[in-house]
């Protein structure tokens, strides 16, 4: 499965670089033989798993050997780490654009792609729903003192 990150990822890259365009396209021809439940046969898995190991190798030769032996499994974890962290960033730009908070509705816990531009239920006066002070939406009242003066 390690097919499968590295065809994302260079898929990625290769948008901007022709030089990973290659790498990106036999990825893809492996992820398509395994789809099809055949074998990769460009070797591409082989070359990942070498290059990972020989540059472990020179740090620790206990680790390499266990990458070495588990390699197809480690390469499945970081596959559904990878879709599980793309899923989960999906439902808070999602819940980000829907409800001005990447937590959901009605939460009060701090969103780090908020940046202070959206404050939740708060109407600002600048906003058509704020007149004489209240939200004409919900009665609350609204964040500045201006909406009164207009």
């Amino acid at each position: 499965m390690i097919c499968l990150i590295v065809m994302i990822i260079f898929g990625i890259l290769g948008i901007f670089s022709a030089s990973h365009r290659k790498i990106a396209g036999e990825a893809f021809r492996c992820v398509f033989r395994q789809a099809t439940l055949r074998k990769c046969d460009s070797g591409m898995d082989i070359n990942i798993k070498s290059n990972i190991v020989g540059k472990l190798m020179k740090r620790s030769p206990k680790s390499a050997k266990l990458v070495y032996k588990n390699f197809e499994f480690l390469s499945w974890i970081f596959t559904i780490l990878m879709i599980g962290s793309l899923i989960w960033s999906g439902i808070s730009v999602y819940n980000l654009v829907v409800y001005d908070n990447c937590n959901g509705q009605n939460s009060e816990d701090i969103c780090i792609l908020d940046n202070g531009i959206h404050d939740g239920n708060v109407v600002n006066c600048e906003d058509p729903l704020c007149k004489d002070g209240k939200c004409t939406e919900c009665e609350d009242d609204c964040d500045c003192q201006e909406c009164e003066d207009t």
